[in-house]
């Protein structure tokens, strides 16, 4: 699967990216996840990300679903860091 980003190139999907970006803004925050927690999550958000059965997704709706899954999850502190994490 490739990621459209905001300037319109394509990169390949890569949950590591997002799983980075998790670690950096749960420790900004003072709030680093567990391992289990960081597993549990990824998995969710690489679910999300394939179920939606696209050959191409935009980065913004990984981010939708980046939030999506940390409030599921009753991280509502992180969600609100992520969604403001550009």
């Amino acid at each position: 699967m490739k990621v459209r980003k905001r300037d319109g190139s394509l990169q390949d999907f890569d949950i590591d990216k997002v799983k980075l970006t998790l670690e950096r803004v749960s420790d900004e925050l003072n709030r680093p996840f567990t391992g289990s927690d960081l597993r549990i999550l990824t998995k969710a958000i690489e679910e999300g990300v394939f179920k939606t059965g696209n050959e191409v997704i935009d980065s913004s709706e990984i981010h939708k679903i980046v939030v999506n899954e940390l409030e599921k999850y009753d991280f509502v502190e992180i969600a609100k860091a992520y969604d403001n994490f550009k």
